[in-house]
């Protein structure tokens, strides 16, 4: 994906509807999706290899020149002619989101461009060390991608993390770790109200059973992290900001989670690898990635308040 930025400022409304007018003074675009896990990682120190689907077209070209100047392979990466590269744009005013547009489409990926996808992702493999899912219901897992690739992994006990939509969860069943927000942990385990801290512990058990996942990780926003490690359960607590920017904080959440697990640190800690990480993507505007010197920096920080 594409993840746009329109930053102007808005000091009047228009004569033609109740609504404000933005001067734009300068645009950016970024990688999104899992392309901005893959720059969250290389940002942390970490090496990626990408593997997705972009559109023919000129924002699918940013992004491709972004991910080169981080150095990372992006060789994975097929090309759909019949489908917009996904771009998400928000025209921020005075460090506010007035509004986000998007221009996407849905449709599921062909057969063809699936095989091309895993042929992609096979021969590359044994590389890696973990692999992370970004799952944004695009299309692209309807198939058997996921089946194949899971099972490309497992063959190979190489870790699975995924950040799943409800809606596919079941596809990742066998995945090492799921990673939903607390909204998406509530949907899987097919409870309507949000319940007292006391019942998280139930909760994760049900996103795991929903998910045929080993382990959990739930994102809660100020309420910080709930973790099922195995059988384990902890609550890792919110860390405050004073900007509170949730745009792209999950992806630099897993990315930190990933390099954790790379690194073969049990999942708690690399929790709270993630929970530092993502606290401090929530107080940057926009997606911006997080670097190995300000995790570095926080974590001393955090220890310290932890006396």
């Amino acid at each position: 994906m594409a993840d746009r930025f329109v930053y102007g400022d808005a000091d009047r409304l228009s004569p033609e509807a109740p609504v404000p007018v933005v001067r734009i003074t300068r645009r950016e675009t970024m990688p999104g999706g899992a392309a901005n896990v893959a720059v969250n990682i290389a940002r942390l120190g970490g090496r990626f290899r990408l593997f997705g689907v972009l559109g023919a077209d000129g924002a699918a070209a940013e992004v491709m020149r972004f991910l080169a100047q981080l150095g990372g392979d992006a060789a994975g990466i097929v090309t759909d002619q019949n489908r917009p590269t996904t771009v998400k744009t928000r025209i921020v005013a005075r460090s506010q989101h007035l509004l986000r547009y998007d221009y996407e489409t849905d449709d599921h990926l062909t057969e063809e461009l699936e095989q091309l996808l895993v042929a992609r992702f096979e021969s590359a493999a044994e590389a890696l060390d973990v692999v992370v899912i970004s799952d944004y219901a695009k299309g692209l897992f309807h198939g058997r991608l996921a089946e194949l690739i899971l099972r490309v992994c497992n063959r190979l006990q190489t870790p699975v993390l995924v950040d799943p939509k409800p809606v596919n969860a079941r596809q990742f069943s066998g995945a090492y770790l799921v990673k939903p927000n607390l909204g998406e942990a509530l949907r899987l385990a097919g409870r309507e109200r949000k319940p007292p801290v006391e019942e998280m512990p139930a909760v994760c058990r049900e996103v795991a059973e929903a998910c045929g996942a080993g382990n959990v990780v739930i994102t809660g926003g100020n309420q910080g992290m709930f973790v099922l490690d195995g059988g384990a359960f902890s609550h890792l607590p919110g860390l405050p900001r004073e900007v509170f920017d949730v745009a792209g904080a999950g992806d630099t959440t897993m990315a930190a989670i990933a390099l954790g697990i790379a690194a073969e640190i049990d999942v708690t800690s690399a929790a709270r690898l993630g929970n530092v990480a993502g606290s401090i993507a929530v107080g940057k505007l926009g997606t911006a990635a997080v670097s190995r010197q300000e995790l570095v920096d926080e974590l001393g920080r955090v220890e310290e308040l932890d006396g």
